[in-house]
């Protein structure tokens, strides 16, 4: 962080307004002005308890995470309705995506936005956006104003867990984090499992608007509770605001942004609604390399706060814990969004049908999220965590290669849980085997940074899975309809899985099995990924966690 001499240090107290007096407790760290900050302090861990207002804070942050947990299943499992509903099911990786990039792009910001202006405020930053976000969605009225709204949510989105992980950094010493880690996992694993199983059955009952606007009471119930645990001070004047904002990336972010986006544009019009060598496609594709060029050269040289410190990728260490960190992203995220759509398309399920098949599955990584803070709390190396997990994500991914179009209800059930307990046991492991390789006064940048890498890993995953489902179904349903293949009904199933419903049941019957072969390579393409990131696990030499700094 830039030093400067203008401006003067302000004490950031995370403490309970219910003891507001001079005496409060302070529960975890002092940061600096924008001026002239300093990193928080380390929490000791000798003799660490607990101070008051400490379990209100946690309450606050884990609604949140929560939240995350909740909103990224709920999609995931609702997401083939809605574009359906829309009438653009062709083009459902955006409901996703639309909501990594700016996720993704912003994430970090968060990270240094807290070292300047103070925990508190970009709690509310995260906090707010989010529920204008979900509300936004709940009332939107075409496929872009949702996609727009989801956009305006990841902005908001991108803090909810990050904060909690950073003000969790600053009160918890870091021998004694994995158990509060743990508990954190619960509340995530806890709103997967809520989210993937509730999500059909609110999207059949009430309508699939209720997916977000169910997440606005949540969120400002969070929001309450933060304003009177979380106090803080931050710039009070314009030049103090001015100074911060100068030590901000915001090119960086930008460039990452459209970057991002001209790829996703390319990668889902390519095959799908141009030949891969349009003109549109080919100029997106090559605007995004030219993008990511830029991005780059401004990360290497910008003078203030980088989006992904450069820096932070030197060494061997740090590039192999990223590289298991992104191909985690792609194979996971890969594998959530296409099994409800497996589920769907090729199984003939309804939405709330294929959300409760997705309960036990999301109970797996619950426990696997324990497991690792179990782990961690006890000792045990991070890498064997990695290692472990990665193994069993790739096992999964490789059982979803074998699902075929009538199988065994009971024998998918257990396919699925080997991937969803990887993920559990892979990401918190993941996260701090790369915060154990930097100081703590780094910790919440390479925080940031690894959830940032993770989530790029998301949109590749989604996107490319979404786009060899849609570039073989373009290909083969003339073929699988037959004589009744027109254009308008091709590209009424493409837009549509309820469009299945209207078709005779033998041909019915091949376009679902078309589906399964689509999948089949999706799932194939997720599971090179899965088996990249076992790859670069065994790269892994972090020990046990240890205090840094």
């Amino acid at each position: 962080m830039a030093n400067s001499n203008q401006g003067q240090d302000v004490d950031i107290l995370v403490t309970s307004r219910v003891e507001a007096d001079e005496s409060a407790p302070l529960l975890g760290y002092r940061s600096g002005s924008p001026a002239n900050a300093t990193r928080p302090e380390t929490p000791q861990r000798d003799d660490w308890k607990p101070s008051p207002g400490f379990w209100w804070i946690e309450t606050a942050l884990w609604a949140n995470v929560f939240l995350s947990g909740f909103d990224g299943t709920i999609t995931a499992s609702t997401y083939a309705a809605i574009s359906s509903d829309f009438g653009a099911a062709n083009n459902a990786s955006w409901l996703t995506t639309s909501y990594l990039v700016t996720y993704t792009a912003f994430q970090p910001l968060y990270g240094r936005f807290s070292d300047l202006f103070g925990r508190r405020v970009c709690f509310f930053i995260s906090t707010i956006t989010f529920i204008l976000g979900c509300f936004g969605c709940s009332v939107a009225q075409s496929m872009t104003q949702l996609d727009l709204m989801r956009a305006v949510a990841g902005f908001g989105g991108g803090g909810l867990i990050t904060m909690a992980t950073i003000i969790n950094s600053d009160m918890i010493p870091f021998e004694q984090r994995g158990l509060y880690q743990a508990m954190q996992n619960v509340l995530f694993g806890f709103g997967t499992v809520l989210g993937a199983s509730l999500g059909g059955v609110i999207v059949d009952g009430i309508g699939w608007r209720w997916c977000f606007l169910l997440q606005v009471p949540v969120s400002i119930f969070a929001l309450i509770v933060g304003y009177h645990v979380l106090a803080s001070s931050g710039p009070t004047t314009g030049n103090q605001l001015r100074l911060a904002l100068g030590h901000l990336d915001l090119p960086g972010a930008l460039l990452l942004v459209l970057a991002l986006v001209a790829q996703l544009v390319g990668l889902s019009l390519g095959g799908n609604e141009y030949v891969w060598d349009s003109g549109l496609v080919v100029g997106a594709l090559a605007l995004s390399i030219v993008l990511l060029a830029a991005f780059l050269l401004v990360e290497a040289k910008t003078m203030a706060m980088p989006i992904i410190p450069l820096r932070m990728l030197r060494g061997w260490q740090p590039i192999a814990v990223q590289l298991t960190n992104v191909f985690v992203g792609m194979s996971s995220y890969a594998y959530l969004f296409m099994m409800p759509l497996y589920f769907q398309a090729v199984c003939g399920d309804s939405p709330s049908a294929a959300g409760m098949r997705l309960m036990v599955p999301s109970m797996a990584t619950l426990v696997g999220g324990i497991i690792a803070g179990v782990m961690m709390q006890r000792g045990i190396q991070l890498r064997h965590n990695v290692r472990n997990g990665t193994a069993l994500i790739l096992v999964g991914n490789i059982l979803a290669c074998m699902m075929e179009t009538a199988g065994n209800r009971w024998m998918e059930l257990m396919y699925l849980i080997p991937a969803n307990l990887g993920v559990g046991l892979t990401n918190p492991s993941v996260l701090f085997s790369s915060v154990s390789l930097f100081d703590y006064q780094e910790q919440a940048v390479a925080t940031s940074t690894v959830y940032l890498i993770r989530s790029m890993g998301s949109i590749y995953g989604v996107t490319v899975t979404s786009a060899i489902v849609q570039n073989l179904l373009a290909a083969r349903l003339p073929e699988a309809l037959g004589p009744e293949a027109t254009d308008e009904l091709i590209e009424k199933l493409r837009k549509s899985i309820f469009a299945l419903e209207e078709l005779p049941p033998a041909t019915k019957m091949a376009v679902r099995a078309l589906y399964g072969d689509a999948l089949k390579m999706a799932f194939i393409a997720s599971s090179g990924c899965a088996l990249l990131a076992f790859a670069f696990s065994w790269a892994h030499r972090t020990e046990a966690m240890q205090r840094k700094g």
